[in-house]
């Protein structure tokens, strides 16, 4: 698989999230890991592991 930026951050339609009650949703929305999700995962820069992706199709 070939390394590709992606500029925002996509969901999946089985995105475990989506699978959560209302009440977890709620309490994940308040904990540390929503400002890890919005501050610190934006903030990494992707194109630097792009040498770890190869050009090749993966089976």
């Amino acid at each position: 698989m070939s390394f590709k930026e992606n500029p925002c951050q996509q969901l999946s339609i089985n995105d475990s999230f989506y699978g959560l009650t209302a009440r977890e949703q709620k309490a994940l929305e308040k904990s540390w890991a929503k400002v890890f999700a919005d501050e610190v995962f934006p903030a990494i820069d992707e194109k630097r592991f792009s040498v770890l992706y190869g050009n090749d199709a993966s089976h």
